[in-house]
Formats: structure tokens, sequence, C-alpha cells
């Protein structure tokens, strides 16, 4: 099997009893800071495969990364998800 993801990619994924969604991968050079996070992963990319996957019957549990504990993102979260697991 031939590995093509780069090393210092970073990547997503939602896992649920439903299903998989497919990975999300950020590219190599972008700065995942709180906005980014918010606008472009969250809002574009991880939301919506899980709302897909899901409807409204998920919970987000996320890691203590700084953009993970931006105070707009977890506003954001608090908003806009049915429930959401602080760190």
């Amino acid at each position: 099997m031939v590995n093509s993801k780069k090393q210092n990619d970073i990547e997503s994924i939602t896992v649920s009893k439903l299903g998989v969604t497919d990975l999300i991968f950020v590219d190599p050079g972008i700065k995942v800071n709180g906005k980014y996070y918010r606008e472009v992963l969250l809002s574009q990319e991880l939301l919506p495969a899980m709302r897909e996957m899901s409807g409204d019957f998920f919970v987000i549990q996320q890691d203590s990364a700084p953009a993970h504990r931006a105070r707009d993102t977890l506003q954001l979260l608090q908003r806009d998800t049915p429930e959401f697991l602080k760190t």
C-alpha cells in the first residue's frame, strides 16, 4: 500500500455506530487557528458531515488544542450542536 499522505498533514474523521465520514485533510502550511477551525473545519466540513450521518443526534468531543478551546469556538459549538463535551 502506498501512503500518499504527507508527514505534516493534519486530518480529522468522525466515527460512530452509524458510520464513518471521509477523512478531512488540512494542507501543509495551513495554520489551524480558532478562526480556520470554526469557519472551515467545523462549519464547512465536520458539522455538515456529522449532520448528514446522524441528523441532530451527535455529541462533539475535542481535546484541548488552542483552536478547540477558543471562546468563539466554544460559543459556536454551544449554539450549533446538540451537545458537546468540554475538556
